[in-house]
């Protein structure tokens, strides 16, 4: 199974090979409509909104493994471009994460 950074050495591969220059604010504008549409799908997968009704049939396009995809791919695209290895930053997530977590069980197991 690839690593993260593995990921994110393909992402920089393929976005050179294609020559992908977005600047960084376009990168981020791009990982937000990424976001949005799997928004979109969500709602359908949901059920909570019907495809096909006068717009693009969303039904055909409520694929949320793609739409996580994208946004992987958006997302250590835009790491590239600031580099940033993703690997630490979500290690370094886990960490804080566990913190906090530990904290508020702190908490909570005193009530």
């Amino acid at each position: 199974m690839k690593t993260l950074k593995d990921n994110q050495n393909e992402v920089k591969e393929l976005t050179k090979k294609f020559n992908f220059n977005w600047s960084n604010y376009v990168q981020y504008i791009h990982l937000i409509e990424e976001v949005g549409e799997l928004g979109e799908a969500l709602t359908v997968y949901k059920g909570d909104r019907k495809a096909g009704m006068g717009e693009k049939a969303l039904a055909d396009h409520c694929d949320l493994e793609e739409e996580f995809g994208d946004i992987l791919f958006t997302l250590l695209e835009l790491g590239n471009q600031l580099n940033f290895d993703l690997t630490t930053a979500l290690e370094k997530t886990f960490e804080r994460y566990n913190r906090k977590l530990n904290k508020l069980k702190e908490v909570t197991d005193k009530y």
